[in-house]
C-alpha cells in the first residue's frame, strides 16, 4: 500500500506547559464528552450496526436466494436455545465499548491528545524537577510515527478477540456474506495503521471503515440473538 509523504508537525503546537492540549474556551469538559460519547457509542453505533445487519438479512433472502437456509440455520438456533451465545457475546462487547466511553470522556477532561494512552508523572516533591512537564509519547519524526504505527497495532489488538467472536458467530448464519463487512474491516485496519504513522490528524480515513466492518458484524451477532429468541 503506498504511503504518502509525512506531514511536518510542530510537537509543541496547541499544548500547554505541562504538554496537555491547551484549554481554551472551545474545550471539551469531561461531563461534555460523556454525554456525546454515551449518544454515540451505545446508542447510535449500535443501531447503525443493527441496519447493517437486517439489510444483510433481507439481501440474503430476497437477492441471494438464502431464504432455506437462513431458515433451517435460525430453526436450529431457537430451537436449542443457542440465541443466548450470541446475546452473551454480544452483551460482552457492548460492556467493552462502556469502558471505552468512560476512557474517551475522562482523556477530554484530561487533555490528553492521541496516540499518547497514558501520562507519566516525575515524582518530585521539591527540587527542580517539582513541577517538571508530565512525561508523553514523542509525536514527531522517525519516533513519532513508530508510536503512532504501534499504537494503531494495539488499537487493532484490543478489538481484535471480540471482533473474530462475532465473525465466527456471523459466518455459521450469514456463510459467505460476511466476508463483505470482515474485508472493509481488514481495509480500514491497513489504512488505519498507514494513515496513522503519516499523521494523527489523517488516522480517520482508515479508522472509519474499519469501524463500519466491525459494528456491521457485531450487528449480525445481535439481529442472530434477537430473531432466535423472538421471531
Amino acid at each position: 500500500m503506498a504511503e504518502a509523504s509525512p506531514l511536518i508537525e510542530d510537537e509543541f503546537a496547541q499544548r500547554d506547559d505541562m504538554g496537555l492540549q491547551q484549554l481554551t474556551e472551545k474545550t471539551e469538559t469531561e461531563d461534555q464528552a460523556f454525554a456525546k460519547y454515551l449518544k454515540m457509542l451505545l446508542i447510535v453505533v449500535p443501531l447503525i450496526g443493527l441496519v447493517f445487519a437486517v439489510g444483510t438479512y433481507f439481501a440474503s433472502v430476497y437477492l441471494l436466494g438464502g431464504k432455506t437456509i437462513l431458515a433451517t440455520k435460525f430453526s436450529f438456533i431457537k430451537e436449542y436455545q443457542l440465541s443466548y451465545i450470541f446475546l452473551a457475546v454480544w452483551l460482552v462487547g457492548y460492556t467493552r465499548t462502556s469502558l471505552s466511553l468512560l476512557a474517551n470522556a475522562a482523556r477530554a477532561g484530561a487533555r490528553l491528545d492521541r496516540p499518547d494512552q497514558h501520562v507519566y508523572k516525575i515524582m518530585a516533591c521539591s527540587g527542580p524537577m517539582k513541577d517538571a512537564p508530565y512525561v508523553l509519547m514523542a509525536n514527531t519524526g522517525a519516533v513519532g510515527r513508530f508510536n503512532r504505527v504501534q499504537r494503531a497495532v494495539f488499537n487493532t489488538d484490543e478489538s481484535m478477540p471480540l471482533f473474530l467472536m462475532n465473525t465466527v458467530l456471523a459466518s455459521g448464519v450469514f456463510g459467505p456474506v460476511v466476508l463483505v463487512p470482515l474485508l472493509l474491516y481488514c481495509y480500514g485496519r491497513l489504512t488505519f495503521a498507514v494513515k496513522y504513522k503519516n499523521s494523527l490528524k489523517e488516522r480517520g480515513a482508515g479508522f472509519l471503515p474499519s469501524m463500519i466492518g466491525e459494528k456491521w458484524m457485531e450487528g449480525l451477532t445481535l439481529f442472530s440473538a434477537i430473531k432466535g429468541l423472538f421471531f
